[in-house]
Parts: structure tokens; C-alpha cells; sequence
């Protein structure tokens, strides 16, 4: 048996993470047991720092079921609607049979780990379906777990309480590895267990598993045992730079290839920092063998030659390292690459856009593309000069909230628009009640409208079965 899963936390006593995170989950899951529901919890951090842990942990500690779906599961529309949506929408029993009563903080809960990786084909992937189900209010507690959540959408991580987790110092590594030993009947000494730790980067599965690597089926582990394979992690990639910058070491090319770093995301650590270390001709040989290096990225990318990824790595390290003349002595503090910040920025400009679009396609029946070209523009300068009633009424038309105001108008403008809004009792009425409560009416409608013809048809027969007598022929005569 795996280690990781033997020596599991229980209860949130035994999980090793923040204070703030624990109490954080513990408020929340104590909310939902006194009946009052609360927005998913979504785990956000890097791997191996107890996230599913947290999550499991909760449940025993709070007697709950739990339903999971994890990396391994097909988790499409259809998918996530059957059983995230039956599991969360309803009352639950428990495997015994028994009924447990929401009412009564009997609660199931249901875990979605890396949902990062779900499908999210607009309105048919199971993002979509997980966005509606939230929406519904869920009488179950919800946990999704996400390595990266910024590539969820903005629409659902707005439905979630992010809470964030960071890498695990090695101290508390060390005393989680002092525990297993004690448990496994394993001698060692501290220096040893330092080491796996420290060789972890702050990921406790992979310290566990380093343990389990080294020790098993052994009585006693010493520093001549620590034969794990070298782990870089994303803090290390400082570290990869100093070699590619400050050293003529040709392993370093290897050492990129440990990374935990994609070859794109080196490219534009290296990209962000090169100029900080070199200048004139170093400058630019070095820019050559980047902007190489990117070629064979973009060829990899295109026609899939994942052959190509171990020249663009040579390229980006050591071709790099190779293009300097001399050395800057003076120590360098590296910067994160701000290309990511422009990125994130503009995807979250996009989302914000796009929503605004697909509400203005709704209402106004026309497609996004038109509505980004048609409509939008004009809806920017009328919310922006009409006066704050009629800029009112057209923000409701349109189901614009704070947000979405926000970004079309400023917060300024936004801010005076929603308070006439609220002044105003402005709400939009749903077209599809009143569509469905047209139809439920029609037919009453209809038959009243056919009983008066049918009346008035009645009334010309006997009208005109009167008038044609021969009294009635020779008094019209």
C-alpha cells in the first residue's frame, strides 16, 4: 500500500497545512451544519501540499458522506449534470442505508478534484454544467480542488470561496516523515529526513513517496540510501538562471529538463531576465538563440514534433549561457515573467467582455459577433450619456450587474447607475416565465375568443332565419 494514502490525515487535527486554512474550511463546513448553505470551497495551490487531504479530513471530522470524482473520471457535461447535480440537488442516504436530513446537517459532500482539468466547451462541457448546478443553491456542500484556478472561468470562480494554499515548509515535512518512521518501526536520524524534504521543494506527496522509495523494507535508513532522483521545483528555477547567467555549467540543460516548469514558461523566465545580465553583442546572441529556441516551440505546437522540445530546452539554456562574453558579478534579483500578468489581465478583460456579449445576444436575439459590433459600441455611449434613469432602465434590460457596468462605464459611473437601480426598484422580468405564461393562458383566450364567434354566429342564423319568413319577406319588401 501507498504511504500516501496509509498515512492519509483522518481528521483536520492530522492535516499539516496553514491555521488560517483550517479554521477557514472548519467555519465554513460548521455554516452548512447549521443549515445555513455556503458557495463551494475551491483549493487552489500546487501539488502535494494537502488539498484532497483537507478536503477528506473535513468530511470524517464532520461525519459526512462523500462523493468524489477525480483525474481519472470523464468529467463531461453529461457527467457532472448526472452526478455532481443528483448528489448535490438532493437529500442524501448513506452507504448503510440510512437517511440523512440536510435539515439536520446530515450532509454528503462532493469532491471535485483537479477541476482545472474539466471539460469547457461553451455551454455543453462540464464546467458549464457546474456553473449551473451552483447557481441552483446546492443543499449539499461542494469542494473543487484546482492546482491553477485562473484557467476557470471568471463566471466560476466567482461562484467559489478561493481558498489558497502555499508549499509546505520542510519543518513540518520533517515531523509528518518523524511520524511515519515511528509508525513503520524505521531508525534514521534527522539529517536524513532534512534532506528528503528539502529535496521535495515543499511537496509532501513527493516526500512520502521519496521515503517509501528509500525505506521500504528496511530497519534503518542512512545518508548513503538517499539515491532519489534530484526534484527541481518552481522555486528552483532561480536557481536554473544563476547557472544559465553566472556559469559556463553545461548541465544545466538537465537540470531545466527536471523543472517543474514548462519549456514556454522557461522561455519567458530567461526572456524576462536576460537583459538584467547581458548587454550589447552577449544581448544579442542571446536574443538569437531565444528567439530560436521559440521557433522550434512553435513547430512542436504545430505539427506536434515533441522530438523538437529537447532543442528548444538546449537553445534556451545552454545556447543562452554560451552567448555571454563575461560574467556580471554583481548579484541579480530575478524578476517573474510580466508577460504572465499581461496575460491574465487580458484573459480576465475577455471573459468580462464576453459575458457582457452573451447577454446582449441573449436579449437582443442577435449572435455575439453581432452584438460585439453591432450593439456593444452603442451600448457604451448610451450608458455613458444618457441620463442615470434611462441609463438605469437599459442596464436592466440588459441584466447588467456592478461588474459588468464596471468594465463598459467605469466604477464611478457604474456605482451612480446601480443606485438608481436600486432607487428605482428596477428588475428585469424573465422572458421565458412570461413566455410560458403566455402559452398557459393562449388557449383560455382562444376559447372565450371561439364561444363569442360561435355566439354571434348563433345569433345571424336565428337573425336570419327570422328575417326569412313571408312576413318578414314582405315587411322588408
Amino acid at each position: 500500500m501507498l504511504w500516501v494514502e496509509k498515512y492519509r490525515p483522518k481528521t483536520l487535527k492530522d492535516v499539516v497545512t496553514k491555521k488560517e486554512i483550517l479554521e477557514k474550511a472548519l467555519l465554513w463546513a460548521n455554516k452548512w451544519k447549521s443549515g445555513e448553505r455556503q458557495k463551494p470551497l475551491l483549493l487552489a495551490g500546487p501539488p502535494g501540499v494537502g488539498k484532497t487531504s483537507l478536503a477528506l479530513a473535513l468530511a470524517n471530522t464532520m461525519g459526512w458522506e462523500v462523493v468524489e470524482l477525480n483525474a481519472s473520471d470523464q468529467r463531461s457535461f453529461e457527467v457532472v449534470q448526472k452526478i455532481v447535480g443528483t448528489g448535490v440537488l438532493n437529500e442524501t442516504i448513506s452507504d448503510e442505508g440510512e437517511f440523512f436530513s440536510s435539515s439536520k446537517g446530515r450532509l454528503k459532500l462532493i469532491v471535485l478534484d483537479e477541476v482545472d482539468n474539466i471539460d469547457k466547451k461553451a455551454d455543453f462541457g462540464g464546467e458549464a454544467a457546474l456553473i449551473r448546478i451552483i447557481k441552483q443553491n446546492p443543499r449539499q456542500p461542494i469542494i473543487l480542488i484546482a492546482n491553477d484556478p485562473y484557467i476557470l472561468s471568471l463566471e466560476l470562480r466567482n461562484l467559489t470561496e478561493i481558498v489558497t494554499f502555499s508549499r509546505i515548509a520542510s519543518s513540518g515535512i520533517v515531523k509528518v516523515l518523524e511520524k511515519i518512521c515511528l509508525q513503520e518501526g524505521i531508525k534514521t536520524n534527522k539529517k536524513v529526513l532534512e534532506k528528503i524534504a528539502e529535496n521535495a521543494g515543499g511537496d509532501l506527496r513527493a516526500a512520502i513517496n521519496d521515503l517509501q522509495a528509500i525505506a521500504e523494507g528496511k530497519k534503518e535508513i542512512t545518508e548513503d540510501d538517499l539515491v532519489v532522483g534530484k526534484r527541481v521545483q518552481e522555486t528552483d528555477v532561480f536557481k536554473v538562471m544563476q547557472k544559465i547567467f553566472k556559469t559556463s555549467y553545461s548541465g544545466v540543460y538537465n537540470e531545466a529538463m527536471l523543472l517543474d516548469e514548462s519549456p514556454e514558461d522557461l522561455l519567458h523566465w530567461i526572456s524576462e531576465n536576460v537583459a538584467l545580465e547581458y548587454s550589447g553583442k552577449s544581448l544579442f546572441n542571446a536574443h538569437l538563440s531565444l528567439s530560436r529556441a521559440d521557433i522550434f516551440l512553435g513547430r512542436v505546437k504545430r505539427r506536434q514534433y515533441y522530438r523538437l522540445l529537447r532543442y528548444a530546452t538546449f537553445l534556451m539554456t545552454v545556447g543562452v549561457q554560451q552567448a555571454k562574453f563575461e560574467v556580471k558579478k554583481e548579484f541579480t534579483k530575478y524578476q517573474r515573467p510580466k508577460v504572465w500578468q499581461m496575460l491574465f489581465q487580458s484573459k480576465e478583460s475577455r471573459e468580462k467582455l464576453d459575458r457582457i456579449l452573451s447577454k446582449i445576444s441573449k436579449y437582443s436575439h442577435i449572435s455575439k459577433s453581432k452584438a460585439k459590433f453591432e450593439i456593444y459600441p452603442y451600448l457604451k455611449i448610451l450608458l455613458n450619456s444618457l441620463d442615470l434613469e434611462k441609463a438605469a432602465t437599459v442596464a436592466v434590460f440588459y441584466d447588467l450587474s456592478e461588474e459588468d457596468l464596471n468594465f463598459i462605464v467605469g466604477e464611478e459611473k457604474a456605482s451612480k447607475i446601480i443606485s438608481k437601480v436600486k432607487e428605482l426598484g428596477l428588475h428585469r422580468i424573465d422572458e421565458t416565465f412570461l413566455s410560458a405564461y403566455e402559452k398557459r393562458k393562449e388557449p383560455k383566450i382562444e376559447r372565450k375568443e371561439k364561444v363569442e364567434k360561435r355566439s354571434e354566429v348563433d345569433r345571424d342564423k336565428r337573425k336570419k332565419t327570422k328575417d326569412l319568413t313571408l312576413d318578414g319577406f314582405f315587411r322588408d319588401k
